[in-house]
């Protein structure tokens, strides 16, 4: 535990030291670049030990705060959800100096250093905080942290849009947190986790309560459906590092306190499973639809994000079948299945935002259709960004695979009694959340990548300095390797879903070695496939050496100048999928059709807006806001007037009491 404490030392000391050192930018960076390197290798030490079966003693310091106390410990728990922060936190740490370095001023770097320190320290504290008051004052830090780089260019109007309804969103998850902790304090007589699990209720009306309080004060963190509408706001806006920590790293905190709060209590209900499998999966197929319909690629990221915490509430949810029905096999599947994907997206997703950061200071914008033809210009960072697409889309042998793996074969033996109709509705959602995740993701990779330039920005890009292509490519080996030796994380995970789930450690690694045994051979094969291509490109390269390779305009179809507008867009590819789901989606199209024989001009924009901001809030705060002005009339800036009103509320109240 001692580790752990000079670990967030460390990441604190950066961040003053970027602060006092901010006249000095050389010296800034270099402290950021030590403290962060050190911070982050440090904390992993003490995870990979309790993840490898060691036991730590906690750290119980006095605090003057009532019924508080800096007590900290590292279960499995903990211990994994450590891993997501301190890897993605150094990997995206490294890669924002060489961003902020190229934004050449756009950022301010020295704000931007702080609270990116601050976030990290935070989110440690949270996930090995055993005490509530300690818990909920890192939350608060982490969420002011994380709102702060989101509005780190708030000179932009959308920038300070996001940031007020982050902000707003995020202390209303707080004030739910501190009902849940006040009422279950109040219980236990204690703000301490230990008594709070030994004092909860059993199955009744008030576990009922609290759980509520939990889904929807840890469910706004996590971003799911429909508790997710600031998260595309949010996360395109901030500088991409900070984007990738928020999308793959902040939104497992939701997770994690969900988990923990699930692993206090003595028992389950079935409804809880059913409530947390239905909500994951209307929030995975909205989301990876949403996705499609974007053109923003940030904002397709951030929307993917959604998907990707839908298919992790889904494992939560069947866990809790699994705890429920008393059968430990599926509770372990089905946790150990959430904490996997929780790990392979804080890999895929945080390497997917950096690339798109990228690739949005090669262009100069988020628009997907202002790229195309940057596999050539950047193979590079398009190389990485094709291995973590490709982990997005759950393909083998990339670490997207395993924890969807796990969760199909968790539904397809799951064979619960009076349940059969939630399980085989979980895995058909599951399937075709896939289908349409590769198509969105074909379509923005195809769309940024291949093809021929859209632009004179696209012409002219260039892959970025090794300040952010080295941790892109650490980042991208991790998805690879663990998508080949899936073992040590599926033991991680078992461990961690043996802490949920009341499992004795064997135990729960026992059951999910039999459904993961196949995985070796699939990353096996997989793994020969990307080799045998290798071998392929190095014959190929190896036979035109010394030959000349002409090469010339690609077939036109008849056309005698064909240009780069003739090939698909991403709104052309994805338009198919929009109009079969257009009852969901409700896209609004502004079409205007060729016509004539030599037709002069053509176009076509369409809009997807968000069906609970866009199409729910904001109609409704505008009615609010006109009523409001009603009242506002009344403010004439005037004394005698206000006085004028004081006396007449006086008069009414007298002849109230009379």
């Amino acid at each position: 535990m001692i580790l752990l404490v000079v670990a967030v030392s460390f990441l604190g000391a950066g961040a003053l030291l970027s602060l006092l050192l901010a006249g000095r930018p050389r010296a800034s960076r270099t402290a950021f670049l030590v403290c962060s390197a050190a911070g982050c290798l440090t904390g992993l030490m003490p995870a990979l030990f309790v993840l490898a079966g060691g036991e730590l003693s906690p750290v119980r310091i006095p605090w003057a705060v009532p019924m508080g106390e800096l007590f900290l410990a590292i279960d499995p728990l903990s211990a994994f959800f450590l891993l997501p922060i301190f890897v993605v936190g150094l990997a995206a740490g490294v890669y924002g100096e060489g961003y902020l370095e190229a934004s050449h001023g756009h950022l301010p770097t020295t704000a931007v250093r702080f609270f990116y320190l601050l976030l990290t320290a935070s989110m440690a504290l949270v996930v090995c905080a055993h005490n509530a008051m300690l818990f909920l004052a890192a939350w608060e830090v982490m969420a002011l942290a994380a709102f702060f780089l989101v509005c780190a260019e708030d000179r932009k109007p959308e920038v300070r849009r996001a940031g007020l309804i982050y902000i707003v969103c995020t202390h209303t998850a707080i004030l739910c947190l501190f009902v849940l902790f006040a009422v279950m304090g109040a219980r236990a007589g204690s703000m301490d986790f230990s008594a709070m699990k030994a004092a909860m209720p059993g199955p009744g009306p008030a576990l009922t309560g609290l759980f509520a309080l939990a889904l929807v004060g840890f469910g706004l963190k996590i971003g799911f459906m429909p508790l997710h509408f600031w998260l595309p706001e949010a996360h395109p806006v901030a500088p991409s590092h900070a984007s990738a920590v928020l999308s793959a790293v902040v939104l497992k905190m939701g997770v994690y306190g969900l988990l923990r709060f699930i692993s206090f209590c003595p028992a389950v209900p079935k409804s809880w499973g059913v409530v947390l499998l239905a909500l994951g999966a209307a929030s995975a197929l909205l989301g990876v639809l949403f996705a499609l319909s974007q053109r923003d690629l940030k904002r397709l990221l951030a929307y993917s994000s959604i998907e990707n915490v839908g298919i992790i509430l889904m494992g939560i949810g069947l866990g809790c079948l699994g705890l429920a029905h008393g059968r430990p096999v599926l509770a372990a599947a089905g946790f150990a299945a959430a904490l996997l994907h929780v790990l392979n997206h804080s890999l895929f997703k945080s390497l997917l935002f950096l690339g798109a950061g990228a690739f949005y200071q090669a262009l100069g914008t988020r628009e997907i259709e202002g790229a195309g033809g940057l596999l050539r210009r950047m193979p590079w960072t398009s190389l990485f960004a094709w291995a973590a697409a490709a982990s997005a889309c759950g393909l083998p042998p990339f670490c997207g695979f395993i924890g969807e793996w796990l969760l199909y074969r968790g539904f397809i033996r799951g064979g619960l009694a009076g349940e059969a109709r939630a399980v085989v509705f979980g895995a058909a959602a599951l399937a075709l959340i896939g289908g349409l995740a590769a198509a969105c993701f074909t379509m923005a990779y195809g769309a940024v990548t291949l093809g021929e330039p859209r632009g004179p920005a696209a012409r002219d890009a260039k892959d970025p300095g090794s300040l952010m292509l080295w941790p892109m490519g650490l980042l991208g080996a991790a998805c690879l390797a663990l998508g080949i030796l899936p073992g040590p994380a599926v033991r991680a995970a078992a461990r961690g879903a043996a802490a949920i789930s009341g499992l004795a450690p064997a135990e729960a690694a026992g059951a999910i070695d039999g459904i993961l045994a196949p995985l070796p051979l699939i990353g096996a094969l997989g793994a020969c496939v990307i080799g045998l291509a290798g071998l392929f490109w190095l014959a190929r390269r190896a036979l035109l050496r010394d030959r000349s390779v002409a090469t010339g305009p690609t077939w036109g179809c008849g056309f005698s100048r064909p240009s780069p507008a003739m090939q698909y867009t991403g709104s052309s590819y994805a338009q198919p999928l929009v109009l079969v789901f257009s009852g969901l989606l409700m896209p609004e199209v502004s079409a205007h059709p060729p016509s004539g024989y030599w037709p002069a001009s053509a176009g076509f924009i369409s809009r997807t807006p968000d069906p609970v901001l866009d199409r729910t809030l904001s109609p409704v705060l505008s009615v609010v806001e006109r009523a409001l002005a009603v009242a506002r009339r009344v403010q004439h800036g005037h004394l005698q007037y206000y006085l004028l009103h004081v006396l007449i509320f006086l008069i009414l109240v007298l002849m109230w009491k009379l």
